[in-house]
């Protein structure tokens, strides 16, 4: 959300940020209940961390999973998302990186071009999950997504 104040008056101005990320894991493993980080573009440092998440990866046809990622420069730490949700205190960024399990997991990543196109209301987390198993069924995800690994 973008908040415009003019003198004494703000307007809220609702940003629409839909992106969407579909991804494969390295050799079939499967992350998916792991906590991702995001790592420098070198895998040596933590640049961002979450925070206590409840959204998990949805799993697409062919072993594709959809979002719940930190991005195309991920690692995952040996800790499940429900462990780190049970931390009253989390790890400092230093002590996470000691539980990455793994600084390349994905075999392939992409991200929307358009994610509107995938916009469906009565769907898992709005977006339309058939649509894109359709397309990794066809072998297109490349004409909506571009491809960053």
């Amino acid at each position: 959300m973008i908040t415009t104040c003019l003198l004494s008056s703000c307007k809220k101005k609702f940003v629409d940020d839909f992106v969407i990320q579909v991804y494969k894991f390295e050799d079939n493993k499967d992350y998916s209940l792991y906590v991702p980080v995001g790592l420098s573009e070198d895998k040596t440092k933590i640049t961002s961390a979450p925070g206590t998440s409840s959204r998990w990866p949805i799993k697409l046809f062919a072993n594709y999973y959809l979002n719940g990622s930190m991005g195309v420069n991920s690692g995952y730490l040996s800790i499940t998302k429900e462990e780190y949700n049970l931390f009253e205190i989390k790890p400092s960024v230093d002590s996470m990186y000691s539980y990455i399990v793994d600084v390349d997991p994905y075999s392939e990543f992409y991200l929307s071009i358009d994610g509107d196109i995938f916009k469906n209301e009565n769907s898992i987390y709005g977006i339309d999950t058939a649509l894109i198993n359709s397309l990794i069924r066809l072998d297109e995800l490349e004409k909506y997504f571009v491809r960053l690994k």
